[in-house]
């Protein structure tokens, strides 16, 4: 059933592909854009931690923005409403989609690796860890988006949550360097574990992307909702005609 539910949800993203395309198109075009004017082309391993950041930048827009607003989308049509009246777990659909989802990440990520060795010669040895990694971030969606009301505020929220996290993260600075404060929540960070795995196995990485999981998974069952929040009221007194 898992299997099916997989494939059903991939040939729906393929069925309106635009958000998917723009999150697979941005972290390739980064890569060629920073690759030809850093002035750290010279060091070793630069091209291999480039290709790892763009793909964790890529499991981040896959997994939580496009991932979380589609289920945003869905709940606001009433779609996870009406499942409540199959037969069908809505768990196992979830279950579905997130699978769904780690699979297009992870193709993403193979493109990402195939193009760093096709045009700078750098290998990923780690790139299969980016399953775990897009399955935490893919949790995390599902529970953000239960905190994210309607639709038309989704892309906002999301955006905004995503942006901060990026720039921590060590995608566009080594985490390491990050100063003060912003070391220890970049040391935190999901984003910044999911990369590191990618250019190396750790055990600590790997807890702490597990401790995410479940804390994300905890989450989102404590708060779940079928229904979008009601719309706030706006104040005004209608006048009887």
């Amino acid at each position: 059933m898992l299997r099916e539910l997989c494939l059903y949800q991939i040939r729906l993203y393929l069925r309106s592909p635009r958000a998917l395309v723009a999150s697979a198109a941005t972290p390739p075009l980064l890569m060629v854009m920073l690759a030809a004017i850093s002035d750290h082309q010279a060091e070793p391993g630069y091209h291999a931690r480039l290709v790892a950041a763009m793909a964790t930048l890529g499991i981040a827009s896959t997994c939580y923005t496009t991932f979380a607003a589609s289920l945003v989308a869905s709940r606001d049509a009433g779609v996870l409403k009406r499942l409540r009246a199959t037969p069908l777990p809505l768990w196992q659909h979830i279950a579905g989609r997130v699978a769904a989802t780690v699979l297009v990440a992870s193709a993403q990520t193979v493109v990402l690796v195939l193009m760093g060795l096709a045009l700078y010669g750098a290998w990923l040895p780690g790139f299969a860890w980016a399953v775990p990694g897009a399955v935490t971030v893919s949790l995390i969606g599902v529970a953000v988006a239960q905190v994210v009301p309607r639709g038309d505020a989704a892309a906002t929220l999301l955006s905004t949550t995503l942006l901060p996290v990026v720039l921590v993260s060590g995608v566009f600075f080594p985490a390491a360097e990050l100063p003060g404060w912003v070391g220890v929540v970049s040391q935190a960070s999901p984003l910044t574990h999911a990369g590191a795995l990618l250019n190396a196995f750790s055990w600590v990485d790997l807890a702490w992307l597990l401790a995410w999981s479940c804390a994300a998974f905890v989450f989102a069952l404590w708060r779940f909702r079928v229904e979008p929040a009601p719309p706030r009221a706006t104040g005004r007194v209608r006048l009887a005609g």
